[in-house]
């Protein structure tokens, strides 16, 4: 038996609370999975999980093996990580989760530039809205906004969004110009549905603050698409400041309210806390931060 890569295997069932996932994560059988640990119980004469045919649990002995086995794969990680670094090129298998309108728009050419700097580095981008588990995922990064959800990891701020008002002077040539937020009750808004409350928009100024309940014929879970469709007259919308920034320099879009702040958010690189980040990692989230960070 490779006690090392049964001990990965362990730690990766103990971690997702899965051999599916621990199968899939590490590419490697179902039955080998069952192997490993089968393997590691007789060598250590201890029960370290009880599984049935819907989920496993650690038994004592398997959260005391788990914390060993730790320690002892982060040491020989920090030692081949140092030698690593003085004698090779990275490479290796990264797998990135990136917010679908954000990857599209900003991290697609950062990407591009960090595959040809780091050949060797073979990148697996999720381009999704869905929140991803990363313990679960077998993701070793993930680019998130707004708010975390308190999940235990690192989260290491990237760059900062603004939501701005915007609409097509086409529309308003047919429509009119409102005068004050709440003037958007009576005009045709475009609802993002994957906001926490999308059909309430917020303003805030130094002198108040509130909502108008906003409604519209076109709904969607996607901000580039309701960016076309407001660009199209088709109504007005509310967008971060990355999707909407090139439609109101070339004019197609004007932005409303200005005097007002709708939402702000940030951006952040997370990722699971471990005494040594692998290379490639490492590597990316440098250079997320160099070129997201940067005023250009």
């Amino acid at each position: 038996m490779d006690k090392l890569q049964a001990m990965k295997v362990f730690c990766r069932v103990y971690e997702a609370e899965s051999f599916k996932v621990a199968s899939e994560s590490l590419d490697i059988s179902r039955p080998m999975v069952t192997r490993y640990i089968n393997a590691l119980e007789d060598d250590l004469g201890a029960k370290l999980l009880h599984r049935n045919t819907r989920n496993i649990s650690v038994t004592h002995a398997g959260k005391l093996y788990y914390q060993h086995c730790i320690n002892i794969l982060e040491a020989i990680e920090e030692a081949e990580g140092e030698l690593g670094d003085l004698t090779q090129q990275p490479k290796g298998h990264l797998r990135l989760s990136v917010p679908m309108d954000f990857g599209l728009s900003h991290m697609v050419p950062i990407l591009n530039e960090f595959s040809q700097l780091y050949p060797d580095i073979t990148l697996e981008v999720d381009f999704s809205d869905k929140r991803v588990d990363l313990t679960e995922s077998g993701i070793d990064l993930a680019v998130r906004g707004g708010d975390l959800g308190g999940d235990q990891f690192i989260a290491r701020p990237l760059c900062t969004m603004r939501g701005y008002v915007c609409v097509s002077p086409m529309y308003l040539e047919r429509k009119g110009v409102p005068q004050h937020p709440t003037d958007l009750m009576q005009h045709d808004c475009l609802i993002y549905t994957n906001a926490p409350y999308a059909n309430k928009w917020s303003f805030n100024s130094s002198e108040e603050a509130f909502d108008v309940s906003v409604h519209g014929a076109l709904m969607a879970n996607n901000g580039s698409a309701l960016t076309r469709l407001a660009v199209a007259g088709a109504g007005i919308i509310m967008q971060p400041d990355f999707l909407v920034e090139r439609y109101l320099e070339s004019g197609e879009l004007v932005s409303l309210f200005d005097e007002y702040e709708t939402f702000t958010g940030q951006f952040y690189a997370v990722y699971a806390e471990r005494k040594l980040q692998p290379k490639k990692v490492r590597l990316l989230i440098d250079f997320l931060l160099e070129k997201l960070q940067s005023p250009a």
